[in-house]
């Protein structure tokens, strides 16, 4: 458990490099970090668009203007995106002969539908910007300059290898330290599993818990982990064991010190 707890405390650390390697110039490292402790709550309160919002802000105030901000932004938070669908590509074709559906399955399969509900869902969109000109239109005209933003920007960062470095190494180990808590909340209860099985179990469940308009994911995050892990042979009461010690490290004492934390870097006006 202390080993869960301290894998769970860690991904702070990574993120905020992954803010370093997302600007040009330089940030104070402290800041960054202060910053990611403050989205453990924010998170929680507001969800991802809090997340995005506050970390905007934060760059603002260090001095860059808006659209900097903004494209800096949606680079931590693709690089994120991006990182956990490379991890979970690499570790599903290890993981899937782990996976069984039990017999008494009706839980998981409502999980099975939230996901292709989800799938489908951004097929349909892309489908109908695509087929539909007016909607195509419309992307081009709101997406389409802040994404030349963000590639000006990427190209500005890009002259510096060791940025680069920063966010996707940031963001890779940001979703391992997690990965590794419920690992080790695992072996606290006496069982174990792969690296590609948890790598699988968490990012399926992320995408739940994305899917369900509830801040930072309560209950649902939690509902596909568990499922995840019975699916993969692990005993329901040692799966629900784990992922209650594994979300009460990572998702429910943080904002305790991260609310501490915002209010201390609002009255410093940091954000």
């Amino acid at each position: 458990m202390a080993l869960a707890f301290l894998f769970a405390q860690l991904p702070v650390v990574s993120e905020a490099w992954a803010l370093i390697g997302a600007v040009v110039g330089q940030l104070p490292f402290g800041r960054c970090v202060a910053l990611e402790t403050s989205n453990t709550f924010t998170s929680l309160v507001g969800g991802n668009v809090a997340v995005f919002a506050l970390r905007v802000r934060f760059f603002q105030r260090q001095g860059y203007d808006a659209e900097a901000a903004v494209s800096s932004g949606a680079i931590v938070s693709t690089a994120s995106w991006t990182a956990e669908t490379l991890l979970f590509l690499a570790a599903i074709g290890f993981a899937a002969g782990n996976f069984h559906v039990p017999s008494d399955s009706g839980g998981n399969q409502g999980i099975v539908w939230i996901v292709i509900a989800v799938i489908l869902a951004v097929g349909i969109a892309l489908a109908l910007i695509e087929l539909v000109p007016r909607l195509r239109r419309l992307a081009s005209r709101q997406i389409r300059p802040h994404l030349l933003t963000i590639w000006v920007n990427i190209k500005a960062i890009a002259t510096e290898p060791r940025k680069i470095f920063y966010v996707l190494a940031g963001s890779t180990l940001a979703q391992l330290l997690v990965i590794l808590a419920l690992g080790a909340s695992l072996h606290a209860v006496g069982e174990q599993a792969s690296i590609a099985t948890l790598i699988t179990v968490n990012t399926l469940a992320a995408i739940i818990g994305g899917a369900v308009p509830v801040p930072g994911g309560a209950g649902v995050v939690e509902a596909g982990l568990i499922a995840g892990l019975t699916s993969a042979g692990i005993p329901q009461e040692q799966a629900v064991a784990a992922v209650f010690i594994q979300r009460l490290f990572t998702a429910y004492l943080p904002p305790i010190w991260g609310w501490v934390t915002l209010a201390w870097m609002r009255r410093r006006e940091y954000v």
